[in-house]
């Protein structure tokens, strides 16, 4: 099929904090330069010094397929000749981390990739910020993950057009808000305001 792989360098080779990358936040891995064309699939070699923090203690994260083939994510793009492509990676953290109840936990990344201009973004801020929700927006079979930043704020990129049911799931026992019909156009970013918690049901 004439296909080729092409091999990015990392432009910080190094250990992330992937919580750093919350509300749109972002970081460049690498790039490079390809003919016009197609691209089909990104390919991650991941690491072997993978952690998780639980209740302050460091825990060390086991990928359960290893890494000597990599993780693989198609992703079908038409290329044009001189133009700039960015392409983003969102990892879904409160998904991809799995604990296996034995005080031992194993990593199954939850990744999706978009690229700019073709989708719009939805983002809000939440009452209290000390409730630091995982915010996950559903649209079909499909579901968009993040984590609100200690200010409160979220910023989910990389929505298709739609409209979305985004739920508000508290870390600290609050009750959970659901949004309903919220619709996102292509470039344009969905403001749904500020979201009040309240105290959970007895």
């Amino acid at each position: 099929n004439g296909s080729t792989e092409e091999e990015i360098s990392l432009e910080r080779p190094g250990v992330y904090n992937l919580l750093n990358f919350r509300d749109g936040l972002d970081t460049l891995l690498g790039s490079i330069e390809l003919p016009a064309g197609k691209i089909s699939q990104v390919r991650l070699m991941l690491g072997d010094s993978n952690s998780v923090v639980v209740d302050g203690e460091v825990h060390e994260l086991k990928v359960p397929s290893g890494s000597a083939s990599g993780l693989k994510l198609n992703f079908h793009q038409e290329l044009e000749e001189g133009l700039n492509f960015k392409l983003w990676l969102d990892f879904d953290a409160s998904r991809s981390v799995i604990a296996k109840g034995n005080g031992q936990y194993s990593l199954k990344p939850v990744i999706r990739m978009f690229g700019e201009a073709t989708t719009g973004a939805i983002k809000g801020t939440v009452s209290p910020a000390s409730a630091l929700p995982f915010v996950w927006a559903v649209i079909g079979t499909d579901t968009l993950g993040t984590i609100a930043n200690e200010e409160g704020m979220f910023l989910i990129k990389g929505a298709s057009e739609g409209a979305y049911t985004v739920t508000l799931q508290p870390q600290n026992g609050m009750a959970p808000v659901t949004l309903s019909n919220v619709n996102v156009a292509k470039g344009e970013t969905t403001n749904v305001g500020t979201v009040e918690f309240g105290a959970a049901a007895e």
